[in-house]
């Protein structure tokens, strides 16, 4: 895993949020190739369901995937919408931490 973490330090690392065709997503990648996504749907006014945390097989243990979710939350947060995690890693990762834990209101 530190051979994994060395090289991403010399990689360029973005999360942008995209929505195609219906899907919301926050997408996870380096170097502009994807590796990891965040799944989220809008049921209700003023709610935002994280539904699906994925990232690669090689980069898990990495931290990207609570940076996903972390991202979601301040993007739900900007918003005004009430958060919503379907998503087992993600309600874990938001439990864990009280600013993220302040979303779920």
């Amino acid at each position: 895993m530190l051979r994994i973490r060395s090289r991403m330090q010399h990689r360029n690392l973005t999360i942008e949020r995209e929505e195609l065709n219906g899907t919301h997503e926050f997408v996870l990648r380096m170097d502009g190739e994807r590796f990891g996504f965040l799944e989220f749907t809008r049921p209700d006014i003023g709610v935002m369901c994280i539904e699906h945390v994925e990232v690669a097989l090689e980069l898990r243990s990495s931290g990207l995937g609570q940076q996903l979710v972390e991202k979601a939350v301040a993007f739900a947060k900007d918003a005004g919408l009430r958060v919503v995690p379907i998503c087992s890693y993600a309600r874990a990762v938001i439990e864990r931490d009280p600013a993220l834990r302040a979303a779920l209101r």
